[in-house]
């Protein structure tokens, strides 16, 4: 029987920014008894080149796992970036990706119906509207095209509730022709914050999915996991792989973000015996 729904994780680690290395990957896939089909890594507009990224893809490709990269352009605008300040780093990637040759997805401008990035349509004083993260985003795949790169499969991503004024769910897709895939971030904060409460998983994606609903591409979750804070994680894992078959048809694949942030939460998988048993066997499911 083919497998309906893939795995894959943020794999975490030691240290604040703990990217996909051999050793890492392999203890998340034997805290979880199985292999990760989807490989998260974080890249950052100028700072991470393709030669800092290359060695992280030929990793993940040697574990028979997709690399799926979430580019972030810290520091640009939306507007930034069509007007072509980020042009020169962006060219320099293509043209690594496209020598590299084996299969990648990129990620950009993910959550931008959100106030925390500066290309987000919510952040105050950035100037973004919908309109110009669609278009930014179209702007990087042109430049792709223009160096002849076959081997991205590109994701747009919203967050699983839209924050900050003007915000919405799809405003800033850029069209079918610039998409392959469609994804959503979205995690359950417990009681972690003042302005958080314990949320099912249906109660953190519905609303986000119903509103992708007409988009006709893949969906997949790219980002979440759940605090123990406030409620009952294992139980909520369960109750995750119960509904993505019922309520949530579409959803092609999971990813969970499996790091502590003392910052934020603690969203490593292993915070509990039980949650580690509901992620095996809810795995064991698909």
């Amino acid at each position: 029987m083919q497998k309906t729904i893939q795995i894959g994780a943020w794999v975490g680690g030691n240290g604040q920014y703990p990217q996909p290395t051999a050793g890492n990957i392999q203890a998340f896939q034997a805290l979880q008894g199985g292999r990760a089909e989807l490989l998260s890594l974080f890249a950052l507009f100028d700072i991470n080149t393709w030669d800092w990224v290359e060695p992280f893809a030929e990793t993940a490709r040697e574990n028979g796992s997709t690399l799926v990269i979430t580019w972030m352009p810290n520091g640009y605008s939306a507007r930034k970036i069509i007007y072509g300040e980020a042009d020169p780093y962006i060219r320099h990637f293509a043209k690594g990706v496209k020598k590299y040759g084996y299969e990648i997805w990129l990620r950009p401008l993910h959550e931008a119906n959100g106030d925390w990035y500066d290309w987000g349509v919510g952040k105050l004083g950035a100037g973004n509207t919908d309109a110009d993260v669609a278009e930014a985003f179209r702007h990087i795949v042109r430049i792709f095209r223009e160096e002849s790169v076959k081997n991205v499969k590109w994701v747009w991503t919203t967050n699983s509730s839209n924050v900050g004024e003007n915000t919405t769910f799809t405003g800033t897709y850029p069209g079918d022709d610039f998409v392959d895939y469609i994804s959503i971030d979205g995690y359950n904060w417990g009681d972690k914050k003042c302005w958080s409460r314990w949320k099912s998983f249906s109660e953190v994606f519905r609303k986000s999915y119903n509103a992708l609903a007409g988009i006709e591409k893949p969906m997949f979750i790219a980002e979440t996991s759940c605090t123990e804070s406030g409620g009952n994680k294992a139980e909520w894992i369960t109750d995750m792989f119960r509904v993505l078959p019922v309520e949530f048809p579409r959803i092609t694949a999971v990813m969970w973000f499996n790091q502590s942030k003392s910052f934020e939460a603690d969203w490593a998988l292993d915070t509990s015996s039980a949650a580690v048993d509901a992620w095996r066997a809810g795995i064991g499911t698909l």
